[in-house]
């Protein structure tokens, strides 16, 4: 079997509990990241069962500058 050259780096940063709860995440979450617009984007993965949402405010997304 071949080994793969490539190398996964990782950073780790604190978050300061009281923005996830802001934005209704806390740590039994599961999360993806993305970039956009140059922000990193923290999402959570939801089941099928609960509602997508796209950010955490109740504005139409396009184009949110919050």
């Amino acid at each position: 079997m071949q080994k793969s050259n490539q190398v996964s780096e990782f950073t780790l940063f604190p978050v300061p509990t009281e923005m996830l709860e802001e934005v209704e995440l806390d740590l039994s979450h599961t999360v993806q990241y993305s970039v956009s617009r140059g922000r990193l984007v923290i999402e959570p993965i939801y089941d099928e069962g609960e509602p997508v949402r796209c950010c955490p405010h109740t504005c139409c997304c396009e184009g949110c500058q919050r």
